[in-house]
């Protein structure tokens, strides 16, 4: 948190630190002479997509990983032994990796890097609120609401995500027919979420990846070998849905708690 000049105190989010973080990363590797192409972060599937925009338009590389610094880090160092130079790992969940001093999970080396970015901006008249700001202005305004809900009935568990990848009799949800041929289900995911096109649907439970979704027809065929995430297959739920006008909404569930975790964006 910062104290504004009103008195008032700003509490920024994990995902606002590591847009704050990467900034600063960016700004430190190029008086390092680091060239931006071998300038690597990466953070967890279900953080902020800003990274990935300023990726884009900076011109470091990107990556996302499952959730978990194990993930993070092993993608870093493969990055590293590439010839990549480890510029920032973190997950929304206030957890930060800078540089390769240690490979996992950080919170001392990513204090030093706060406090030496606040009196840095401290010395120019301006605030770590004013530089997230200015993040904004750039690369486009992210606001994300992360929760969760406890459902201590595994079967119930179970039931909610099934629904979802099922689908039920409902005539006011317009879902998707897709036939997996090789497997015999048939995956009904909806198409349209808040009322906006889903335009891209992946689902590590079963195996499914498709992007484009609102540009291809809803009524399928999918044999062996397509459609196939990225990401390890898990036991565990997890599916992500993006819609056409730039929203993102994971849920899974907890591998250590009775929780459905959602992270919206």
């Amino acid at each position: 948190a910062e104290k504004q000049r009103d008195g008032s105190w700003l509490m920024f989010t994990g995902d606002q630190l590591g847009a704050i973080f990467a900034a600063y990363v960016l700004e430190m590797a190029r008086s390092a002479r680091v060239p931006d192409a071998k300038l690597a972060m990466v953070n967890s599937t279900v953080s902020s997509r800003m990274l990935e925009t300023m990726a884009r338009v900076e011109g470091f590389y990107y990556a996302d990983t499952l959730t978990g610094f194990k993930w993070m880090a092993n993608e870093l160092e493969a990055l590293q032994n590439q010839g990549y130079f480890i510029g920032l790992g973190y997950e929304e969940a206030i957890g930060y990796m800078i540089h390769d001093h240690v490979l996992d999970k950080d919170g001392v080396t990513a204090l030093a890097v706060f406090v030496q970015l606040a009196a840095r901006l401290h010395a120019k008249g301006q605030t770590v609120g004013d530089y997230l700001e200015s993040l904004y202005a750039k690369y486009g305004y992210y606001t994300s609401a992360n929760s969760y809900f406890l459902c201590p009935d595994p079967v119930k568990m179970d039931q909610i995500f099934l629904r979802i990848r099922y689908g039920t009799a409902e005539p006011d949800i317009e879902r998707s027919e897709y036939r997996r041929t090789h497997t015999g289900d048939v995956l009904r995911y909806p198409l349209t979420i808040g009322g906006f096109p889903v335009s891209y649907i992946r689902d590590l439970t079963v195996g499914f990846e498709m992007r484009d979704v609102d540009k291809q027809a809803a009524s399928l065929d999918i044999a062996e070998g397509e459609c196939l995430p990225q990401f390890p297959v898990s036991s565990s739920h997890m599916i992500t849905f993006e819609t056409r006008n730039g929203g993102r909404l994971t849920m899974r569930t907890s591998g250590t708690e009775p929780k459905l975790k959602y992270y919206l964006e």
